[in-house]
């Protein structure tokens, strides 16, 4: 059949062009016919190209439409990922917050010490401060920085007391991890950081989470903040200490057991 059109075609032409015509109403007819003819057979041909043509436009504009609105899916899915950390850590302020102001409860005073002997990198880690009986220092009172705590009075002398640093191996301290509350001990490992046993639902806390002292023992006040975690595994977790105990020229030795006693 495609054979046959081509044809028909050229004999056509050779009849129209070959032939004569007196009558010019009847040439002019038959170009006419001819000229609708090849119109004709020109568009059914071309038909295919334009379909092909519109076809390949509409499958781009398609592949554009796709390609935003997957853009857009991820900026959206981005979005949304940084509102929910932002919420989360704006619930945790909060929840860190109304804990440490419930230590407004807790009165304690302090005293300001010098440090004259710094042991810290010694593996039984401890500080020398210029504080003493004559200044009613006495044993297990809490020792910070301006960031945190960093151990207790381990021994009191006249005008002269030791302090036993969190990282030293002999120190224990009653801790509470993230803003859910999960207790565990923090342990001195003679090294910078101290780790934490002894906890509940280890599974549940993350890097990064705070770790506040609990109150527990009496000791030490509760929500005084140690450090964040940096590493875990199946059995502890590793603390990394907010105080810098190398750059203090000065720590406040707390009076919460005294004022716990009277």
């Amino acid at each position: 059949m495609s054979i046959l059109i081509p044809i028909c075609l050229i004999i056509f032409s050779s009849i129209f062009y070959f032939g004569r015509f007196d009558n010019s109403n009847l040439l002019n007819e038959l170009r006419a016919k001819s000229i609708n003819t090849v119109y004709s057979i020109t568009s059914i041909v071309s038909s295919p190209i334009s379909l092909i043509k519109n076809g390949l436009e509409s499958i781009y504009e398609i592949q554009n439409i796709y390609e935003e609105n997957q853009m857009f899916k991820e900026m959206q899915l981005l979005d949304s990922a940084s509102f929910q950390e932002i919420v989360s850590m704006k619930l945790k302020i909060s929840q860190y917050e109304s804990l440490l102001n419930a230590s407004n409860d807790i009165e304690y005073d302090f005293r300001t010490s010098r440090i004259v002997g710094d042991f810290s990198n010694n593996f039984n880690g401890t500080l020398i401060v210029n504080s003493g009986k004559e200044e009613n220092i006495e044993v297990d009172m809490p020792v910070s920085g301006s960031n945190g705590i960093i151990g207790r009075i381990s021994h009191v002398g006249e005008s002269l007391s030791r302090v036993l640093l969190i990282n030293n191996i002999n120190s224990r301290i009653p801790v509470i991890i993230s803003d859910a509350g999960y207790h565990g001990m923090l342990i001195g490992q003679g090294r910078e950081n101290p780790t934490i046993e002894f906890i509940e639902y280890i599974e549940k806390i993350s890097i990064g989470d705070l770790v506040t002292t609990s109150g527990k023992g009496g000791i030490f006040p509760p929500f005084q903040l140690i450090g964040q975690v940096v590493s875990k595994n199946s059995n502890e977790i590793e603390v990394s200490i907010f105080e810098n105990i190398k750059s203090l020229s000065h720590v406040k030795l707390l009076n919460y057991k005294l004022k716990n006693e009277s």
